[in-house]
Formats: C-alpha cells, sequence, structure tokens
C-alpha cells in the first residue's frame, strides 16, 4: 500500500515540478535530492519514539523502512514517468524523489499529530 502511495506522490512530482520553472532549478540538482532524503530519514529516526518502543532499533528500522519505500516508488514512478525506461541520472528521478520525500513527510506528519 506504501508503494502505491510513494509512486503516486512520485508521479504527482514529476508532473507538477517540470512544469513550474522555479521547481526545475531546484529539484533538478543531486545535491537537494540527498538533503531530502537525509531530512526524510532523520525525521523517520524521529518518528519511531511515537510508534511505543522507544529502542535504538526500531528507530532506525521505522525511518530506513520508510526511506526505502519512499525510494522504490520514486523509481517505479520515473520508470512509468519515462516509458518504461529508467536513469538515475536523469531530472525525472530527482523530481519523482522530492515528490515522494514530501508527499511522505505530509503523511506522516499527519500521522503523527493524531
Amino acid at each position: 500500500m506504501s508503494l502505491i502511495l510513494y509512486t503516486l506522490f512520485g508521479l504527482i512530482g514529476i508532473f507538477l515540478f517540470k512544469k513550474i520553472n522555479f521547481t526545475k532549478e531546484i529539484f533538478s540538482k543531486r545535491q537537494t535530492a540527498i538533503y531530502s532524503s537525509i531530512f526524510f530519514l532523520v525525521f523517520g529516526f524521529f518518528l519511531g519514539q511515537h510508534e511505543g518502543q522507544n529502542t535504538i532499533g526500531t528507530q532506525i528500522a521505522f525511518g530506513i523502512g520508510n526511506y526505502f519505500a519512499c525510494f522504490v516508488g520514486a523509481i517505479i514512478a520515473t520508470f512509468l514517468g519515462m516509458k518504461f525506461k529508467f536513469s538515475f541520472n536523469n531530472e525525472l528521478f530527482y523530481y519523482s524523489l522530492h515528490g515522494s520525500v514530501m508527499g511522505g513527510f505530509a503523511l506522516l506528519l499527519a500521522a503523527a499529530i493524531t
């Protein structure tokens, strides 16, 4: 279920960020993808404390598990957005990864608040 959601967020990121000139300049770079990935991992580690067990292992597993689903969803969205071709060096992958991270952040934040 989460892979489908992250794939949808990735597709939204591709089609949204590709059309806005301001986001083309920012989200097409590898460095911003690294920064947003680190942010999403750290945010996942932080939210791992909310799940009841406060051990460091569950926090790390929660953060890495969420990022893995986000990353795979971005890969699938890029694969679909490029008409069944894939490349990590394509800017569509970076758009997709940013869309997945932003959508995942919104969902995790909403889940943490409730």
